[in-house]
């Protein structure tokens, strides 16, 4: 059974306060978790492993550093919350592979640890899109479908709110043959 996303979200905010930022780079170098960059282009993305007791995130350096952010992200998840699997096997990183439930949660925590949410909130509220979003806080247009539907799981109000003043309906009039 995985872990409660409630869980997953209140990790995010107390990794968050501990080390004072978001930057999942500098809270795996922080947590004492090798950082080893692949040596050749490979589409491989990202993975965690334990080998021989010591906890590494083997990533692709030569992806968009937007790219590289989010699988950091994400790996820093296996590593707090799938630390017991890395010993078995590889974890690779599925950029919003949701057949999983373990790269669900972990897609889940990077959404939380990247993006938050009093910012979103004030940008749904002016109305930008998915992609706009996503240009705005520069990861891809999934993580903010995840970061939204997050959002309105916990309750928060993510749909901008329609004026109320609408007359279209009180303006009709039913006896009035011209509105039919």
């Amino acid at each position: 059974m995985g872990i409660s996303y409630d869980i997953i979200y209140k990790k995010s905010k107390e990794i968050i306060k501990r080390h004072k930022t978001r930057e999942p780079k500098q809270i795996l170098e922080d947590l004492g978790v090798y950082l080893i960059a692949f040596k050749e282009p490979t589409k491989l993305l990202g993975m965690y492993k334990i080998v021989n007791g010591k906890d590494f995130v083997f990533y692709n350096p030569f992806v968009d550093t937007r790219i590289q952010t989010m699988v950091f992200a994400h790996e820093l998840d296996h590593h707090l919350f799938h630390h017991d699997l890395a010993e078995d096997g590889m974890l690779e990183y599925q950029i919003f592979d949701i057949t999983s439930e373990m790269e669900l949660e972990a897609n889940i925590f990077a959404a939380h640890l990247l993006l938050d949410e009093n910012s979103i909130l004030d940008d749904v509220m002016h109305g930008y899109t998915y992609d706009q979003l996503a240009r705005i806080y520069e990861v891809n247009s999934n993580l903010i479908i995840l970061k939204l539907n997050e959002m309105n799981r916990l309750g928060m109000p993510v749909r901008k709110q329609l004026p109320s003043k609408s007359t279209f309906f009180r303006e009709i009039d039913g006896r009035n043959s011209y509105n039919y």
